[in-house]
C-alpha cells in the first residue's frame, strides 16, 4: 500500500499541489490564531510595581455562574477588590515575612509652579496614586527628597519636578488639592507614578474597607510558588493568586481588556478558519479526485476494495497534511507578529504588549490539520465510492446526470436552515438572534456548494444566450463545456461565492449594527454639548458647576461600564456582558431619549435597572422582572427592570442609576443649554476638559465606531487571504485538468487565440456566477439583522466595501484562469496529450 500511495502521489503532483496549498495556509492561518490566543492568555507585559513581590494577591479574575452544578466564567474587565480583613489572613500563612496592602485610584497632575517645570503649567498628567509603603513591592528608590510627609506626594522622574516643587492633584474621586513634592523615585515604568502617605492613600482611595491587591514578600528560602499554594489553600478560590509574570495581570486595567479581547477574536476566529479550511479543502480533494476518477474507477475494477480506496486517500491526505503542517507553522509565527503590530497600531493593544511564543499553538495546528484532512479524505471517498466499479468507469467518462437524492435531500435542508437562521431577527429582539443571522448566512453558502451542480447548470442555461451573442463559437464551446461537467464548474465557482459571501458577511455586519447605532444616537440625543476629560475621565464636581451656569436647561453625568448578565440557556449557564451607562436620572429626560417602550426611567433609582428592548428579548425580562447582574468589578447586582427601550444600540443596552457606581468618575457630562450660555469658564477651571458640539459629538462617535471595525476586521484579513489562496488554488487546478483537452482542441484545427477566448467566455461565466450567488447568498441575513435593530430593510454596506470585494475576488478569478491557461497553451498538442508538457 505504501509503495502504491508513493507512486500516485508522484503521478499525480499537480492535484495534490492543491490540497497541500490549502492545508500550508490552514496551518500558518491556525497558528497564528494560536498564538494570539496564549498570547490573550498570557501576562501581556512584565510586572512594574509587583517586580519584586514573590506572590500577588488579588480579586477574582472573572466572573463565575453555576447552575444545575455546571459552571460558566467570563473574564472581568474591570479590577475586582478585595476585603481588607484578608491583610490578616494573608499575614498569618507560613513562609509570609511581610503582607503589603495596595490601593490604587486615578490622579491628575496639574498646575506645577516652580520655575523647573513651567512646562506643566496649564497641563494634566495622567498618573496612578499608590501608598508609600507599597514602593518595596517594585522596588521604588528614592533618588531625591525623602518618603511623603502629611500634604506631601513622592513622584517618578518621568513628572520632570523636582523636591520642593508644588503641584494640584485631583486623586481618585476627591476634589483638587495642593500638594509639595517630598521625593523623587526612578523607575522605568508604563504610567506615571505617585505616592502618597498611607493615611492619605486611604482618605483618597474612598473605600477604606477594600484593598485593590497584596503583595507578598516571602520569607528567605521559601519558594514562590509553594507559597502560592499555601495561600490558595488557605484563602480558598475566591482571589487570584499570582506569581511570575502572572503578576502583572492584577497591575494593569489597559492590558486585562486587551487581553479579554485577544481571548475572545482568537477563539472566533478560530472556529471560523477550522469551518472553513474544512469547506475549502473538500473542495480541493474533490477536484483532485475528479482529476483521478479514471484511475479510481481501474483500481476498483480490477479488485481494489472500498476500504482500501478510503485507506488510499485518508493516507496520502494525512502524508500532504502532515508536510503542509509542519511547514505552515513557520509563517504563522510571522502572521500572528504582523497581526498583534497591526492591532497595537489601532489602539486595541497597548504598544508594549508582547506576544507569547511556545510550540502549544503549533502542534495544535499541525493535529487540527490532520484532523480536517481526515475529515475531508471521508467525505470525498464516500462520494467517490457511491456508485459501483462499472458505473464509475462509465462515470469517468461522463459526467453523471444529477446528484445522488442524499445530497439534494441534505442541500435543500441545510438551505431551509439558513433561511430560517438569517430570519430570526424578525421575530427575535435578542443578541443570540444576530449571532444566528450570521450563521445562517453561512449555511446558506454551504447549502449552495452542496447544491452547486444543478444551479451551476440553471445559470448557464440563463447565461447561454449572451455569451454565444457575444463570443460566438468560443462562447457555444464555454456553454458547452459547463454543462457536461457542471461537477467541475461548481468546484470552481464554490470557492469564489465563500470568498464573496464571507467577505460582505463579515464586513456587512458590523457596518450594518454601527449604522443602527449611529441612528439611535442622532435621533436619542437632546443635549447640545458634551463634556469629556483626559484618560481618567473629569475630574470630580464638573456636574455640579455646569448645572450653575446659566441657560443650561439639563445635565446628566455618566459613566459608561460593562455588565455582565447571567442566564440559563437550554439548562446550562451562559454569561452575557453588555456595555451599561450609569446615568443621574434627574436630568436624563433633558439629554437623551431613550425611547421607552415600558415602564418609566422615573423609577431609575438604586436596585433598579433600564435595559434595551434586545436584552429584553435576550433575557427574557419584562418590566417588574428580577436581574442577575454582575457589575465590571464582579459585584453581584440584582435590579428590578424598571423600563424597558428601544435605542439600545446607540445608548447601551444597560441603563443604571449613577449611585450603583460611585466611586467611579464621569466619562462624560450631556449638557443642553441655550445657544447664549458661556461654557469657557469651565475649561479654565479645569484644565484638559474638552466642550464638544452636535457635530463634534456624531463626528467622535463615528471615529470610534470606524476604529472598533477597523480592528475586528484586522483579523479577518487573514481569513479573507486564506480564501483568496483557495479561489486561486480551485481554479489553477481546474485549468490544469483540462490541458489534454486544449490539445483536443488545437488538433482538431482551433489556434491559441480561439481556445483563450473560448476561456474568456468561461471566466465570464464563472464570475457571474460567483458575484450573483455570492452577493445573494449574505444579502438575506444582512437585511434581517438592519430590520431587527432599526425597523428598516437596509443594511449598511459601503459600495466602495462591496465593489472591492466582488473586483478582487473577480480579479483574483481572471488571473487563475488565464494565466496558467497561457501557460499550458505553450507546448506542442502532441506533448500535452503523451503527458510530457
Amino acid at each position: 500500500m505504501t509503495d502504491l500511495i508513493w507512486k500516485l502521489l508522484k503521478a499525480d503532483k499537480a492535484g495534490l499541489a492543491g490540497a497541500f496549498a490549502a492545508l500550508f495556509a490552514a496551518s500558518a492561518l491556525l497558528t497564528a490564531c494560536g498564538l494570539i490566543l496564549q498570547s490573550g492568555l498570557g501576562a501581556g507585559v512584565r510586572a512594574e510595581r509587583y517586580a519584586a513581590a514573590d506572590v500577588v494577591v488579588s480579586g477574582p479574575d472573572s466572573v463565575r455562574v453555576t447552575i444545575g452544578g455546571e459552571s460558566k466564567t467570563k473574564p472581568l474587565t474591570e479590577p475586582a477588590t478585595l476585603p481588607s480583613a484578608l491583610l490578616e489572613r494573608v499575614a498569618a500563612v507560613p513562609g509570609v515575612r511581610a503582607a503589603i496592602p495596595d490601593r490604587g485610584f486615578p490622579t491628575d497632575l496639574s498646575a506645577a509652579f516652580s520655575s523647573a517645570s513651567v512646562r506643566h503649567r496649564g497641563t494634566s498628567l495622567a498618573a496612578t496614586g499608590h501608598g508609600w509603603s507599597t514602593a518595596p513591592l517594585a522596588p521604588f528608590t528614592l533618588i531625591a527628597g525623602h518618603a511623603p510627609g502629611p500634604g506631601e506626594v513622592v513622584l517618578d522622574a518621568a513628572s520632570g519636578l523636582r523636591p520642593g516643587d508644588h503641584v494640584t492633584i485631583v486623586a481618585g474621586t476627591a476634589p483638587a488639592t495642593a500638594y509639595r513634592v517630598a521625593g523623587i523615585v526612578r523607575g522605568d515604568l508604563r504610567r506615571p507614578l505617585a505616592l502618597f502617605p498611607d493615611e492619605e492613600t486611604t482618605r483618597l482611595y474612598g473605600k477604606p474597607q477594600t484593598l485593590d491587591a497584596i503583595g507578598v514578600l516571602a520569607q528567605p528560602g521559601t519558594d514562590p510558588e509553594e507559597l502560592a499554594g499555601r495561600l490558595e489553600e488557605a484563602l480558598g478560590d475566591s482571589v487570584t493568586v499570582a506569581t511570575g509574570e502572572a503578576r502583572s495581570r492584577a497591575e494593569f486595567g489597559d492590558v486585562r481588556q486587551a487581553r479579554s479581547d485577544l481571548q475572545e477574536m482568537a477563539a472566533s476566529l478560530i472556529g471560523s478558519v477550522v469551518v472553513i479550511a474544512g469547506l475549502v479543502l473538500t473542495g480541493a480533494l474533490s477536484l483532485t479526485a475528479h482529476r483521478r476518477r479514471r484511475q479510481i474507477a481501474l483500481l476498483r475494477a480490477v479488485g481494489a476494495s472500498s476500504r482500501h480506496i478510503t485507506r488510499m486517500i485518508a493516507a496520502e491526505t494525512a502524508a500532504v497534511a502532515l508536510l503542509a503542517g509542519l511547514l505552515g507553522c513557520l509563517p504563522g509565527g510571522l502572521l500572528a507578529a504582523l497581526l498583534l503590530d497591526a492591532l497595537r497600531l489601532v489602539g486595541l493593544v497597548p504598544e508594549d504588549f508582547e506576544i507569547s511564543v511556545g510550540p502549544v499553538p503549533m502542534l495544535a495546528a499541525v493535529g487540527a490539520c490532520l484532523l480536517i484532512s481526515q475529515a475531508a479524505a471521508w467525505a470525498v471517498s464516500r462520494r467517490v465510492l457511491r456508485p459501483l466499479p462499472a458505473q464509475a468507469l462509465n462515470e469517468a467518462s461522463v459526467e453523471p446526470p444529477r446528484l445522488s437524492p442524499a445530497r439534494i435531500t441534505s442541500g435543500v435542508l441545510l438551505l431551509i436552515t439558513g433561511i430560517a437562521a438569517s430570519s430570526a431577527p424578525v421575530w427575535w429582539s435578542s443578541v443570540f438572534a444576530v449571532a444566528i443571522a450570521a450563521g445562517g448566512g453561512l449555511i446558506m453558502i454551504i447549502a449552495l456548494s452542496v447544491l452547486g451542480p444543478p444551479i451551476m447548470r440553471l445559470g448557464t442555461r440563463m447565461l447561454a444566450g449572451r455569451l454565444c451573442r457575444t463570443y460566438g463559437a468560443a462562447g457555444y464551446l464555454a456553454t458547452a463545456n459547463s454543462l457536461a461537467d457542471s461537477r467541475r464548474l461548481a468546484g470552481t465557482v464554490s470557492p469564489m461565492i465563500l470568498a464573496i459571501g464571507f467577505a460582505l458577511l463579515q464586513l456587512g455586519l458590523p457596518t450594518t449594527t454601527a449604522a443602527a447605532a449611529q441612528r439611535d444616537l442622532e435621533a436619542g440625543t437632546l443635549a447640545t454639548h458634551t463634556l469629556t476629560g483626559g484618560e481618567w475621565g473629569l475630574p470630580p464636581g464638573v456636574s455640579a458647576e455646569v448645572r450653575k451656569l446659566p441657560g443650561v436647561r439639563a445635565a446628566t453625568p455618566v459613566v459608561r461600564t460593562r455588565v455582565y448578565a447571567a442566564i440559563s440557556l437550554l439548562d446550562s449557564p451562559e454569561v452575557i456582558d453588555y456595555q451599561a451607562q450609569a446615568v443621574d436620572p434627574a436630568g436624563l429626560p433633558g439629554t437623551v431619549d431613550l425611547r421607552v417602550e415600558a415602564g418609566s426611567l422615573a423609577g431609575l433609582r438604586p436596585g433598579t435597572v433600564a435595559i434595551s428592548r434586545a436584552a429584553a428579548g435576550t433575557l427574557s425580562a419584562k418590566v417588574g422582572s428580577t436581574l442577575c447582574l454582575y457589575l465590571g468589578d464582579g459585584t453581584p447586582y440584582q435590579p428590578e427592570v424598571v423600563a424597558i427601550y428601544s435605542r439600545g444600540s446607540g445608548f447601551g443596552d444597560l441603563t443604571l442609576p449613577r449611585a450603583v457606581v460611585p466611586m467611579s468618575r464621569d466619562d462624560a457630562v450631556l449638557v443642553r443649554a441655550d445657544p447664549s450660555v458661556d461654557l469657557g469658564a469651565l475649561i479654565r477651571a479645569y484644565p484638559g476638559l474638552v466642550i464638544s458640539d452636535g457635530a463634534a459629538m456624531r463626528a467622535a462617535q463615528e471615529e470610534g465606531e470606524a476604529a472598533a471595525i477597523l480592528g475586528g476586521l484586522l483579523p479577518l484579513l487573514l481569513v479573507f487571504g486564506y480564501l483568496a489562496v483557495s479561489v486561486a488554488n480551485a481554479l489553477i487546478l481546474a485549468v490544469t485538468e483540462r490541458t489534454r483537452e486544449f490539445a483536443l482542441l488545437r488538433l482538431a484545427g482551433g489556434s491559441r487565440g480561439q481556445v483563450m477566448r473560448m476561456l474568456r467566455a468561461e471566466v465570464v461565466l464563472i464570475v457571474t456566477l460567483a458575484v450573483s450567488i455570492g452577493t445573494a447568498a449574505p444579502l438575506l441575513p444582512l437585511t434581517m439583522i438592519a430590520y431587527g435593530l432599526t425597523g428598516l430593510p437596509l443594511p449598511a454596506v459601503q459600495p466602495v466595501t462591496y465593489l472591492a470585494v466582488v473586483g478582487a475576488t473577480s480579479a483574483l478569478g481572471v488571473l487563475s484562469v488565464l494565466v496558467p491557461a497561457r501557460i499550458a497553451l505553450r507546448s506542442r498538442p502532441i506533448q500535452a496529450l503523451s503527458g510530457r508538457a
